[in-house]
């Protein structure tokens, strides 16, 4: 079925590729061949091919109050936001299924084609440890139930995507705050866990990396140094299946971050002190000084750039700066004032 009478195809799909992330699901409910055309992988493929495709940051950011504060609560009440970094644009997501009173505390996020995946985290309502997973489809703007985190409810545990359809989990603790070594990976498209191999290590409030095409694990402790991380990774190696510990990465480096992005260029960033800094043969190296934002800064990144969200001073309004990685110029981004708040974790997807 042609997608617009007397329009050749190959340009009726330019007309698709050129529509913006937002209206997808508008689209879609035109008709059967709209519907069938944005829902295939060759439509992000394409946008990405030709310099069409939209980088999206997704925060899980604290409410505001109208004053442009946190609001003075003993917990923060948290919902995603999206920063479409090229335009400037903030908007707020619909609030996740079963959780209209918040965003789960210390939830893992990562992004996986045109998927947010939400995984876990505590009930804001009750604090109890979830094991729910939700995915939010952007290509029809909807939420969805995924099956639920195998091993029954975790906490703090690394979590990582690999831009295609597979996300890797790791680490944590269970109900009785015993750390884990435990692994697993979820396919989003099949919507089915799959165990890995056990790290050798137990690892609590770890972090996660997908770089060079493994899964990476950094520090983290055992279940009897509470709260004493030790540095060290552990990397998992998708072909052969095996996890190893690193080696040669930060070999030459006197400290493993704690967090770490990988650039569009394929190199690490980190925030170190009141730096930016770069990974280049195993050691840290400066890039920039950071803008202000020094109280715990969190970046992203997206299209050549790096994001850089944090505040100068605790309970301060949040700032956000986003550099060019060929330039390494910082430039200043508007923060609305609803969305001042206290930034928890985030992730990117381009679509």
């Amino acid at each position: 079925m042609d997608l617009f009478q007397d329009l050749p195809h190959d340009i009726a799909l330019q007309c698709f590729v050129r529509v913006p992330f937002n209206q997808f699901h508008s689209i879609r409910s035109v008709c059967k061949a709209w519907k069938a055309q944005v829902d295939l992988p060759e439509l992000l493929r394409l946008r990405n091919s030709t310099g069409k495709a939209q980088s999206l940051v997704v925060l899980s950011q604290a409410q505001v109050n109208p004053a442009g504060k946190r609001k003075c609560l003993d917990i923060p009440v948290y919902r995603l936001v999206v920063l479409e970094p090229e335009t400037g644009s903030w908007s707020e997501m619909p609030c996740l299924p079963e959780f209209s009173n918040g965003l789960p505390l210390f939830c893992g996020m990562v992004g996986v084609g045109s998927d947010l995946v939400v995984m876990g985290g505590y009930d804001p309502r009750t604090w109890d440890c979830c094991n729910s997973v939700f995915i939010f489809d952007f290509l029809s703007s909807t939420w969805r139930r995924g099956a639920d985190m195998p091993g029954g409810p975790i906490s703090f545990f690394s979590c990582a995507g690999d831009g295609d359809r597979t996300v890797f989990v790791a680490g944590g603790h269970d109900l009785e705050k015993n750390a884990l070594k435990s692994a697993w990976t979820y396919d989003v498209a099949k919507d089915n866990w799959k165990q890995l191999p056990d790290m050798a290590k137990e690892r609590d409030e770890c972090k996660g990396l997908f770089h060079g095409g493994k899964f990476h694990v950094i520090n983290g402790y055992p279940t009897d140094m509470q709260g004493h991380l030790h540095q060290s990774i552990e990397v998992f190696d998708t072909s052969s299946r095996k996890w190893s510990e690193s080696k040669d990465m930060f070999s030459e480096t006197p400290y493993t971050p704690n967090f770490c992005v990988e650039g569009t260029n394929k190199k690490l960033y980190t925030c170190h002190a009141n730096d930016l800094v770069v990974l280049e043969d195993d050691t840290w190296r400066f890039v920039s000084r950071l803008p202000e934002v020094t109280n715990k800064p969190y970046i992203i990144s997206f299209f050549g750039h790096l994001l850089l969200i944090g505040a100068s001073k605790y309970d301060e309004p949040n700032k956000a700066y986003k550099m060019d990685l060929k330039e390494h110029v910082w430039t200043k981004v508007h923060v609305p004032v609803e969305y001042y708040g206290h930034v928890q974790s985030g992730c990117c997807l381009i679509i």
